[in-house]
């Protein structure tokens, strides 16, 4: 009986050391039960995070006097990564295989510029999900300081104007056309520095861009001025695998803390993209919203 008794009390104190132990834990980091993704970040001590600097600034880019990337994308990766008290590992990877790197977990997460819902078709349909939205951006017409008599897209017609291929500026100018005739000279290139040297040296008259990327431009030529109202707002979220659940949750709470405790809004205005954020809302159907922008004059 003794010994049976002796048993059952290292039972009772193993018990309440492994609850203790476990409740120790749980106050280093979040612990949730879906699966095991953030358990294998946490066991790893970084988390590696798929961008691609070829984006340029102020997203992502290669900094050339730190020698390391740059950007606001890259502080709000530190902040998140700070938050679950592990290191930040940037992983350069071209932006068209992002996906597939992530689905073969080479990457835990994608932050890259990705918009709300444009993984949701196609051969990527199904297979990631987005975490809290961390910016709202929008298209933003940008011209030279000479060229003021440009404030919106009706005010382009007959002028040459510069998109970058497949961006939702490009989205915004060819939806235009297509219901006006072709009204806008229109000149699409994946060379931004390029057309912006072309606005520069007048061969172009305006440029849709990305609010961020437009900022970064006047921020970067005091020639140059953004126009107009804001079009097609869009947030922008990070990514992981579907079954990722835990690891979602994680960085959905360190986004939203870092939203309410205003260390979100100190990152953007350091970029000069927080008043933005007061007002735009968001929409994932961009050929419906565009067509809406469009059609209204």
């Amino acid at each position: 009986m003794k010994t049976m008794f002796k048993f059952v009390q290292k039972l009772t104190c193993l018990a309440i050391y492994t609850g203790v132990c476990l409740g120790f834990a749980s106050n280093i980091y979040p612990v949730f039960a879906e699966d095991s993704s953030l358990g294998i970040v946490m066991r790893r001590g970084h988390l590696r995070v798929g961008i691609d600097a070829a984006i340029g600034g102020p997203y992502m880019f290669w900094n050339s006097k730190t020698q390391f990337y740059d950007g606001f994308e890259l502080e709000i990766i530190q902040e998140i990564a700070a938050r679950l008290n592990i290191e930040p590992r940037p992983i350069n990877i071209p932006w068209t295989t992002q996906p597939e790197n992530l689905a073969s977990r080479q990457v835990d997460i994608l932050l890259s510029a990705r918009e709300e819902g444009a993984l949701e078709s196609g051969d990527t349909k199904g297979k990631f999900i987005e975490t809290t939205p961390y910016y709202r951006s929008a298209q933003r017409l940008l011209i030279r300081t000479d060229g003021t008599q440009i404030k919106s897209l009706r005010d382009m017609i007959g002028k040459r104007v510069g998109v970058v291929a497949n961006s939702g500026g490009a989205a915004i100018a060819e939806t235009y056309n297509k219901n006006r005739g072709n009204a806008i000279r229109l000149f699409s290139s994946r060379d931004l520095d390029r057309m912006v040297i072309q606005l520069r040296e007048r061969q172009l008259d305006a440029m849709i861009l990305d609010e961020p990327v437009a900022v970064w431009q006047v921020r970067n030529n005091p020639n140059f001025i953004i126009v107009g109202e804001p079009l097609i707002s869009i947030r922008l979220a990070a990514i992981v695998n579907k079954d990722d659940v835990s690891l979602k949750k994680a960085v959905d709470k360190a986004l939203t803390e870092m939203l309410q405790d205003g260390k979100l809004e100190q990152i953007l205005k350091r970029w000069n993209l927080w008043e933005s954020q007061k007002t735009l809302k968001s929409t994932k159907d961009l050929p419906a919203t565009v067509l809406a922008t469009i059609t209204r004059y």
